[in-house]
C-alpha cells in the first residue's frame, strides 16, 4: 500500500524553474523528478501581476502583485508526500 503524509513545505523544499520570461514551474524538491507529483504549480506573469496555479484539491488560482509574493505562496502550503517504502 502507498501511504501519504501531510507535511508543510519550506522555502528549501521548492525550486523555481523559468520556462520563459513570464512563466515559471514550481517543483517540490522532496519528490523525485521522475514522479509527476514533484510539479506543484505554475506562476504566470500577466499584465504586471503574477497568477499562481497551485495543484491542490481543488486547484487554486491566486493573483499576487510581485514574483516574490507568488513564490512565497508555495511556502507553508500543505503538501502530501508519498511514501513508497510501505
Amino acid at each position: 500500500m502507498i501511504a501519504g503524509r501531510l507535511q508543510t513545505r519550506t522555502s528549501e523544499d521548492i525550486e523555481i524553474r523559468a520556462l520563459s520570461g513570464c512563466q515559471w514551474r514550481v517543483i517540490d524538491r522532496r519528490i523525485a523528478r521522475n514522479n509527476a507529483l514533484c510539479l506543484v504549480g505554475f506562476i504566470n506573469k500577466n499584465h504586471g501581476q503574477y497568477e499562481v496555479m497551485e495543484f491542490l484539491d481543488p486547484v487554486e488560482r491566486t493573483i499576487f502583485p510581485s514574483l516574490d509574493g507568488a513564490i512565497s505562496s508555495f511556502v507553508n502550503s500543505p503538501s502530501t508526500i508519498i511514501d513508497y517504502s510501505t
